[in-house]
């Protein structure tokens, strides 16, 4: 009968001491079988998205140079029909002035007279204009002797318009010396008259208002001639221009 005593050692198998330990493997072979290789990277899933980037700001240029192609067409052409229609101001002349039961009277500074004045306004645009609250004066150098006011008309496109103006003047009071100008000037056998005209111009392209504009036409220096003592003359020198100004 085999013995039985705890102490002895198993028969069959190596007895290893306590203590002792296995020597570490050798290097690389830390595991008994090795690691899986990586698996291969996808290109489909890193670049799946990054088209979308590229598009938008592709677009976003085009639109960008789209918007500054189309201004600057716009500018282009705005210039262009700034320079074919362009509006300048029409021209002013005075064809015939005649004045009639023209007096000046030294003891009451006063004048007394009528004037009847025919102006001829060319519009050389290529635009239609209106004219509106057209008013009128008449003056013996600064002196005011009468005003009137136009009936408003209308023009076309480089068209000729002839208008008429009547001042008149009943015991109007004037400075003393512009009264003793006047009898000296009339003994002379003229006297000259200044007209201005004041108007509200509104130029237009079919039914569209283009502009508006605010005309001020100085008719300067009008000889009128008198013959002897008569209180009636006309223009001398034949038709005089005007000055407008906007």
């Amino acid at each position: 009968m085999a013995s039985s005593d705890p102490s002895r050692p198993a028969t069959g198998y190596p007895f290893v001491p306590n203590g002792i330990n296995y020597p570490p493997p050798p290097p690389g072979t830390a595991y008994p079988y090795q690691a899986p290789p990586p698996q291969p990277a996808n290109p489909y899933y890193y670049n799946t998205n990054q088209p979308y980037p590229n598009q938008r700001a592709t677009l976003l240029r085009r639109l960008i140079a789209a918007l500054i192609i189309v201004t600057v067409i716009f500018f282009t052409i705005l210039f262009i029909i700034w320079l074919v229609i362009r509006p300048h101001l029409p021209e002013f002349r005075v064809t015939s002035l005649s004045v009639s039961s023209f007096n000046v009277s030294s003891s009451s500074s006063s004048v007394t007279g009528n004037w009847n004045a025919r102006f001829q306004v060319y519009n050389p645009n290529k635009l239609k204009i209106s004219y509106d609250d057209i008013q009128s004066s008449i003056s013996y150098k600064s002196e005011f002797l009468s005003q009137t006011r136009i009936p408003p008309f209308k023009q076309g496109k480089r068209n000729v318009t002839d208008i008429n103006a009547e001042y008149g003047a009943m015991g109007s009071y004037i400075a003393g010396r512009a009264v003793n100008q006047i009898n000296g000037d009339k003994g002379r056998g003229s006297v000259s008259f200044n007209l201005k005209i004041v108007v509200d111009a509104v130029y237009r392209v079919g039914g569209f208002r283009a502009r508006r504009r605010l005309l001020r036409a100085f008719c300067d220096d009008l000889a009128v001639g008198f013959s002897g003592n008569g209180g009636s003359g006309n223009l001398t020198g034949g038709a005089r221009q005007c000055k407008v100004y906007s």
